[in-house]
């Protein structure tokens, strides 16, 4: 990173308060980088219910973990908290909002197992025929592209036993908790926004990083995933469907492992119609230069001593406004 810049350390200088929270997983910590405010853990995974010793607030070490604590929820906390000062610099702010749910373990509040503990037990095959048809129906997939196969390491879900039936769909099902915990929290964000009067000219941009995880490393079945010490992974059978039509998963470069959708909200910016999708692709590279558009920001050759590389991306601000945009040359 020595020859590079993070979009908190580009915004700073455009006069923008910069907040993050959630997981780092790099070298220094966020507020070494630009970032004006952070909470989160550094680490690339964490227990949600009593953390680790990563965490940290503003540079400090973090150890405020009590019974109620789960760190999707407590990343929002701090989010809002970070939106309330930004509010009071009088500045435009930018978070990163870096969840790390659903990253294994799974780990799910009761309340949202409960939710979804029956749900799945339809099984991974008539699951994903399901969600193919509705990527079909809704314009997301071209019925050109067919379903691909279920690998033959991955057994038909009626071959499975009872108890393994049971089993596969609970761990689906902390999975679902976990995404439905998420969307509860961004709520949370949407809500505080719409009171301050900031969400119709807040440009959301919400991205996964990876496609589904096929790592087996579950420990403690027979502990419940609300239990701390509990340590559950889905396998590659609810990952194939995770990635559904796609073949292959995260740590792959077949679209199962790539392919991240990316959902943009921005009622006062996008020039699109509500709904719109567009399959010109993307990268993750590409929000550096959206958002330097974005906030009339400039890219540096030069930072706190450092020649920095070009900027490699291409801003996304052309599809928000409608229009094609110059591919890359390469990706």
């Amino acid at each position: 990173m020595s020859n590079a810049v993070t979009l908190a350390e580009v915004l700073s200088e455009a006069g923008y308060f910069t907040a993050m929270s959630g997981k780092w997983h790099l070298k220094k910590e966020p507020t070494d980088r630009g970032f004006d405010r952070y909470f989160g853990h550094l680490s690339g995974a964490t227990n949600f219910f009593t953390g680790d010793d990563t965490f940290r607030l503003n540079g400090k070490p973090f150890s405020e973990f009590d019974e109620d604590f789960y760190t999707t929820d407590v990343n929002t906390d701090y989010a809002l908290r970070f939106l309330d000062e930004a509010g009071q610099s009088g500045k435009p702010f930018f978070l990163y909002l870096a969840y790390n749910a659903p990253h294994y373990p799974l780990h799910v509040k009761k309340e949202d197992f409960q939710k979804s503990q029956t749900r799945y037990r339809d099984g991974w095959d008539k699951i994903r025929q399901q969600r193919y048809a509705r990527q079909i129906e809704s314009g997301l997939i071209d019925p050109r592209f067919g379903l691909s196969d279920r690998p033959d390491y991955i057994p038909a879900w009626d071959q499975l036993s009872d108890d393994d039936k049971r089993w596969e769909a609970e761990r689906m099902a902390a999975f679902a908790g976990m995404v439905d915990c998420l969307d509860q929290n961004l709520r949370r964000i949407v809500d505080r926004l719409k009171e301050s009067g900031d969400f119709d000219n807040t440009l959301f941009m919400f991205c996964s990083d990876n496609g589904a995880c096929p790592f087996e490393r579950t420990r403690g079945k027979e502990l419940r995933p609300w239990d701390p010490k509990s340590y559950w992974c889905y396998d590659t059978g609810w990952a194939h469907v995770g990635n559904t039509p796609f073949r292959w998963y995260n740590q792959k470069q077949h679209e199962g492992g790539i392919s991240s959708p990316l959902i943009v909200h921005w009622p006062a910016g996008l020039k699109t119609s509500p709904g719109t999708m567009t399959s010109q692709p993307g990268h993750l590279i590409d929000f550096m230069p959206t958002l330097i558009d974005v906030a009339e920001a400039e890219y540096p050759t030069q930072y706190d001593g450092r020649t920095i590389t070009p900027v490699q991306g291409k801003s996304l601000l052309p599809i928000l406004q409608g229009q094609d945009r110059l591919p890359h040359d390469w990706m």
